[in-house]
């Protein structure tokens, strides 16, 4: 009896080790398990910094026509808007030549730029450069000037109609008190046809528009996309048409050429200029005792600058194009009337001139 009773003893104690050696080993396997679940977790977060190491440099390549006030002020808008995204921006002036520009248009697709903001030298002839930048994979935009190709994504641009317009309105203003509604008023045009056949032909239908109560005599239209030019063809006119009353230029250079050949004619006819474009130096024509330049309608291309980077930063980055595709900026009104306004404007030119 005592022999069987050791027996289940001895039994029961064997069953007990063997069940805490189970539990010792299951403990084992755990610990041991423990560090690789640890390294799993260590793993995620590297995962997730992944995008942020592999963003892309972004670089938008920016073009400006030629050498005067507004392109250079467009040009600071552009600066100014890659300074505030933290971005490069390669600026260039194509100084009023294609094969200028599509070189300098070239030379930053080959830098890296995924978005080319484009001042055209021309409409059409600029339509090539455009195309072979989306072929490249840029994103297109113009920029003061319309471009003529199905490669511009968007644009910014002052409504050229609006700009002949508003400096319509006013000279209408000026012709009620100095001019009889049945005489003859004999008008001289000095456009940038060859340069934008449509935008030229807008302010100037935007500006007569505004007169057709008046008897306007159109004596002749010329060429004048530069000073110099605009300069000579305003003498020629002179010459051909001693009777002029008045002349309405399209733009800055075709202003500044007009009004110093008319000075420089010695104005026996008390003629007078009307215009579009505004700079330093029209400001300083407008307050001349001349009496020339009357008043022009002002664009804004430091704003279109700035609007036109940080619409391609927003598609680039974001892949959204702009809500409007062809987008208008203000435009102001300056006047000899108005002297003060002028030095206004000035002041606020000149912020971004330099």
């Amino acid at each position: 009896m005592k022999k069987g009773l050791a027996l289940i003893l001895a039994l029961i104690m064997m069953v007990s080790l063997a069940a805490c050696g189970n539990s010792n080993a299951s403990s084992s396997t755990e610990e041991k398990a423990a560090p690789e679940e640890a390294t799993a977790e260590e793993a995620a977060p590297a995962e997730e910094a992944a995008p942020a190491e592999a963003t892309e440099k972004i670089i938008i390549g920016a073009t400006g026509l030629q050498e005067d006030q507004f392109t250079q002020v467009l040009l600071n808008g552009y600066k100014a808007a890659g300074e505030e995204l933290g971005i490069e921006v390669i600026l260039a002036n194509a100084q009023h030549s294609s094969e200028t520009e599509s070189e300098q248009i070239r030379n930053m697709l080959q830098a890296g730029a995924t978005g080319i903001v484009i001042e055209p030298v021309n409409p059409d002839t600029s339509a090539a450069i455009a195309e072979e930048a989306k072929a490249a994979g840029a994103y297109v935009f113009a920029c003061a000037i319309s471009l003529n190709s199905d490669a511009v994504s968007a644009s910014a641009l002052n409504d050229n109609y609006d700009l002949g317009e508003s400096t319509g309105k006013y000279a209408k203003e000026y012709f009620e008190k100095n001019f009889d509604k049945e005489e003859q008023i004999n008008v001289a045009i000095v456009a940038y046809d060859g340069q934008d056949a449509y935008g030229s032909g807008q302010r100037v239908d935007g500006f007569f528009d505004q007169l057709k109560d008046f008897n306007i005599n159109i004596v002749g239209r010329q060429e004048g996309e530069t000073a110099e030019k605009a300069y000579a063809v305003a003498t020629d006119m002179m010459t051909a048409h001693s009777d002029i009353d008045v002349f309405y230029c399209a733009s800055e250079n075709s202003i500044v050429g007009g009004v110093n050949a008319i000075e420089a004619a010695g104005n026996p006819n008390g003629i007078v200029v009307f215009g579009v474009d505004c700079s330093e130096q029209l400001v300083e024509m407008m307050k001349s005792d001349a009496n020339i330049l009357q008043g022009v309608t002002a664009q804004d291309p430091y704003g279109l600058g700035v609007y036109s980077i940080k619409a391609v930063y927003t598609y680039l980055t974001e892949g959204k194009e702009p809500e409007v595709k062809d987008y208008h900026a203000d435009n102001f009104l300056l006047t000899r009337d108005d002297i003060p306004g002028c030095e206004e404007w000035l002041e606020n030119w000149n912020k971004h001139a330099q």
